[in-house]
């Protein structure tokens, strides 16, 4: 019980040193989840563009590692530009690429997998529009279980990018010994991670309430404004949960590694 109190102790330490590097730069920090959503998010589902997906899954370890360097930076006042950050990981680079091919040939194998789950949801979503309400509950209750199925397989990447970019990057850690330390960390400290990840998502939550409150009554006395506003306030909630996030993964990866060299 002593262990568990304080693992969550840790979690929430963690929270609000995140939400502390965040309002020390916010502009930097949304500009970083900007370019984030835009690369990662946004250029993949332009029609003619999929192809980025591949290019972007390859990257990624790349621009976490220099998200992490950043929000370092921040937190030490040490002033280093993105030239300097990138020669600083170029030895790693190969390495880097490797996490994210290693990325690829994991998404492929749950496209195989979900294959027949993915037909059936698109199914579903071409329909959506003509559903009555039995026939949009029975299809909610056809694709709960397809997300959950897509969350557990997706959970063992989530767990190994969590540290592993990072270890390879500033730690010379090799590809697997970067994906067994990321195991690793994540499962001696579940307890702290989850515990941070709940009070996040509910803090987050609580903000969208709030600014959806708030847009509601402005657009009971402002109706012709109100719907742009609500946008644009959801739109920087967003980012503001991105930005807290990578803030969150680099508290937590200091703190478990902060005994692991750097190099």
């Amino acid at each position: 019980m002593a262990i568990l109190k304080s693992r969550t102790r840790t979690g929430v330490s963690w929270v609000s040193e995140s939400i502390a590097l965040f309002k020390q730069s916010p502009r930097k920090w949304l500009m970083l989840a900007l370019a984030y959503l835009g690369l990662f998010v946004l250029m993949p589902s332009i029609p003619g563009l999929q192809i980025f997906a591949f290019v972007t899954i390859l990257i990624w370890p790349i621009f976490i590692a220099v998200a992490m360097r950043l929000f370092r930076n921040a937190e030490l006042q040490k002033a280093e530009n993105l030239s300097t950050i990138m020669q600083l990981i170029q030895p790693r680079m190969r390495t880097l690429l490797k996490l994210g091919l290693a990325s690829i040939l994991y998404f492929i194998i749950v496209s195989i997998i979900l294959s027949a789950d993915m037909q059936v949801l698109a199914e579903i979503l071409d329909k959506q529009n003509n559903l009555n309400e039995q026939e949009l509950a029975a299809a909610l209750q056809t694709m709960m279980p397809i997300f959950l199925k897509l969350l557990l397989l997706l959970t063992p990447l989530m767990i190994i990018g969590w540290f592993a970019p990072m270890l390879i990057a500033f730690n010379g850690y090799g590809l697997g010994k970067a994906i067994k330390s990321s195991i690793a960390g994540s499962m001696q400290y579940v307890v702290a991670m989850t515990a941070a990840w709940l009070l996040l998502t509910a803090g987050l939550i609580a903000l969208m309430v709030a600014v959806s409150v708030f847009v509601g009554l402005l657009s009971f006395m402002l109706p012709s404004i109100g719907p742009s506003i609500m946008t644009a306030l959801l739109f920087g909630c967003f980012l503001i949960s991105i930005a807290l996030m990578f803030a969150f993964q680099y508290v937590s990866y200091r703190d478990i590694f902060r005994a692991a060299g750097t190099i």
